[in-house]
């Protein structure tokens, strides 16, 4: 993040303040909250607004930063495990929430009641760290590149009957993408590429998809039984993505994901071949990150999927993602309405 950073502000932005999972950057000039630092290691960015004993000093700042607007408040905690937040962490971020609405409430704060931010909107992110230490506050502008959720934080676990942790970085996609609305995908027929043993494809299906899943190894059992439920939902094609086009496909293909576990330069090429041919709307990718060399060839790889993909084209390291970052290219229509 810190290389990525310094490539785009120079020396505009210096490390300041680091702790795990948290890290702040001194500017030499003014920044409002609509700054994004652009990188895919920062789920969520903004404006720091400093550190706070408690919630009655944090909605004193929160009311002279923002008098007379209406702002959407988000809270999550610092430390984020990558198999996701366990209940009893959110129980108490709720708990920490509920007092924190009261003195901003309290203080002539206006909150949101929607569930989730609406463009243009101001965001305030507060943090809560470990047992005495400070709130942390920050603030940002929602957009379409903005996660819709606290913290970028689905709340979601891993299902005892997933067969891989790919269910849990699909499931974060979709959220990320706007995709999980009731009327987004139920209908749609996906393509995924290495889909063995399955998780991606037991989301989708879950989600009410149609999926063609191309891989030479076997699902697991309870993924072809979760296509049983809905005959004709799952078509497994046991062949190498590379080997496709000697495939008969349905049309059309909605969402085209990939999780393969190449090195990117390959697996780039041959989801360029495989959109040519599919034209999907919407591409889900996950792209490996083997090495430091893989990694300072990020920039390169966006310009390289911007060449074939459907706009926008967004990048963004999920919860779940661990040596990898998930890239989301393209949206339906009716993407923002499905909420």
């Amino acid at each position: 993040m810190k290389e990525q950073i310094a490539a785009r502000a120079g020396k505009m932005l210096s490390p300041s303040f680091m702790r795990p999972q948290l890290i702040t950057w001194k500017s030499s000039r003014l920044l409002d909250a609509s700054f994004t630092p652009d990188s895919v290691f920062a789920r969520v960015s903004g404006i720091s607004l400093g550190m706070f004993d408690d919630a009655v000093a944090l909605a004193a700042k929160v009311k002279e930063q923002f008098a007379g607007l209406t702002i959407h408040l988000h809270l999550f905690p610092r430390i984020i495990p990558e198999d996701g937040v366990p209940d009893e962490v959110w129980a108490q971020v709720d708990a920490r929430r509920e007092a924190l609405v009261s003195a901003l409430e309290s203080a002539g704060v206006k909150l949101s009641g929607n569930s989730r931010p609406r463009d243009g909107q101001f965001v305030i992110d507060v943090i809560v760290g470990e047992l005495g230490e400070k709130l942390f506050l920050g603030a940002h502008v929602h957009g379409p590149e903005r996660h819709p959720l606290a913290g970028a934080l689905p709340r979601i676990a891993l299902p005892d009957d997933a067969p891989s942790r790919a269910y849990l970085k699909m499931e974060q996609a979709l959220i990320w993408a706007g995709l999980d609305g009731p009327k987004a995908l139920p209908g749609k027929t996906a393509l995924e590429l290495g889909c063995s043993p399955g998780g991606a494809t037991l989301a989708l299906l879950r989600r009410g998809m149609n999926v063609v899943g191309v891989d030479t190894a076997d699902l697991d059992p309870r993924v072809v039984a979760e296509g049983e439920k809905r005959p004709g939902s799952l078509k497994h094609l046991r062949v190498a993505a590379g080997d496709l086009f000697n495939e008969e496909l349905p049309r059309p293909i909605h969402v085209l994901v990939s999780d393969m576990n190449i090195a990117p330069p390959i697996m780039l090429r041959t989801i360029e071949g495989v959109q040519s041919r599919v034209r999907a709307r919407v591409l889900i990718l996950t792209l490996k990150i083997n090495d430091r060399r893989i990694e300072q060839q990020i920039p390169r790889f966006m310009k390289q999927i911007e060449m074939f993909a459907p706009f926008p084209v967004r990048a963004t390291q999920l919860p779940a993602n661990r040596a990898e970052f998930c890239v989301v290219a393209g949206e339906f229509m009716h993407r923002m309405a499905a909420h």
